[in-house]
């Protein structure tokens, strides 16, 4: 084994609040991405993270002088193999870690390697997962990204904002296109009560949380798309997000933003976003399948949201997440994803290879213009089953 760097000293935590002080600083003012920073892996913990069978373990790189890398991980046992993996990647689009940028643009791939080596021999673990971790990140291959991996079956769509937004939307969108969409905007205009809304209010958040959910939901049923929020626990991770979690929180100090887009009294979509550092990362949606369906409130919400965010100075990137579809391909292009592994034992290399020909199958399938739009269609055909099912009850 490569000997350990011994300019950087390692702590691991076993709780998110051991490490909060290093997180927070590091967090503040650096390279990383909302879903790993403290306050959503917290709320994600205390809500979903709880009841798996799961423990926290928060490596924290170190210089004499601070915190240069907080990788935010979980232990796992099963079947005798104990395997670390970010944590709460279940919920979120991306894993990149935190990092000091100096730290970021100079350290080389195989001093990550051996930093992860000595975490593994710390936690005892036979195995390091790295998931959907973008292949370039902030104009360098990512460290995180080691010798041997594999695509990831699904990469995320980001975009550089022009201050113009008409110069984006036609960099972006052909003429017809631009025609079809802006025709069915008016089309949701000429309505009465044409809004879309940034929720700060306790009132517009609860209302529009409630549309996000019931929306979500009847889309799981029509479509037979799974719905990641159809547990209590997803849906308490969202409201504590939201400043809504709890008899006296303020959603003032939520952090995650809800839009809608209302029209004639009911909300026809919705879209949760996050802002941080100088980029706006769209994380999830929601459509009412209703009678304004046919002018796509969905696309037309996140068309106002986009044109939102370039007339700001601050926000420099879109980030449309994880899977592709066709309203991401048009505004945005697709960053390949990365999942990576490091056995530490012989156990450990026989998971490896058994993840490694899972994701391969998965990430064909995904990429399959066959195979893919058969799984969707079986879905929907699922889907329809159960509601019949159901109906006849």
């Amino acid at each position: 084994m490569t000997q350990f760097i011994p300019e950087i000293r390692l702590m691991l935590h076993t709780s998110l609040q051991e490490a909060e002080h290093d997180w927070r600083q590091l967090n503040n003012a650096t390279h990383g991405n909302p879903y790993q920073s403290f306050d959503w892996l917290n709320a994600w913990y205390e809500t979903i993270g709880c009841k798996l069978d799961i423990e926290p373990l928060i490596a924290v790189a170190r210089t004499d002088e601070k915190s240069v890398l907080v990788l935010p991980l979980a232990k796992q046992k099963n079947s005798g193999v104990t395997t670390l993996e970010f944590l709460g990647h279940q919920n979120g689009n991306q894993n990149t870690g935190i990092w000091d940028a100096d730290y970021y643009e100079t350290v080389a791939q195989n001093q990550i390697t051996v930093l992860l080596e000595d975490i593994g021999r710390k936690a005892r673990a036979d195995l390091v997962l790295l998931q959907n971790v973008p292949e370039t990140w902030h104009t360098r291959l990512h460290p995180l990204v080691l010798a041997g991996a594999t695509p990831s079956p699904s990469p995320i769509f980001t975009r550089v904002l022009a201050s113009d937004f008409d110069q984006l939307f036609r960099e972006t969108h052909s003429k017809s296109s631009r025609k079809n969409l802006t025709r069915k905007q008016r089309h949701l205009q000429s309505a009465d009560g044409y809004r879309v809304v940034q929720a700060s209010s306790e009132e517009d958040l609860r209302k529009g949380f409630e549309a996000f959910l019931e929306q979500r939901s009847r889309r799981a049923v029509e479509a037979g798309i799974p719905n990641a929020f159809s547990e209590p626990a997803a849906r308490d991770f969202l409201s504590r997000l939201l400043g809504l979690g709890a008899v006296g929180e303020d959603p003032e100090k939520r952090f995650i933003d809800l839009w809608y887009l209302e029209v004639a009294g009911a909300i026809r979509s919705t879209y949760l976003c996050v802002e941080n550092a100088d980029t706006i990362f769209a994380y999830s949606n929601s459509v009412a399948h209703d009678d304004m369906l046919p002018n796509s409130p969905g696309l037309v919400l996140i068309k106002e949201i986009i044109e939102n965010a370039c007339a700001r100075q601050d926000i420099k990137l879109l980030d449309l997440g994880l899977g592709e579809e066709r309203y991401k391909t048009a505004w945005a292009d697709p960053v390949p994803l990365k999942d990576s592994r490091l056995a530490f034992s012989a156990k450990g290399r026989v998971i490896e290879h058994l993840y490694a020909l899972r994701s391969g199958v998965k990430t064909a399938i995904r990429n399959s213009k066959l195979l893919w739009p058969l799984v969707r269609k079986l879905r929907k055909i699922k889907a329809g089953l159960g509601a019949s099912a159901h109906k006849s009850d």
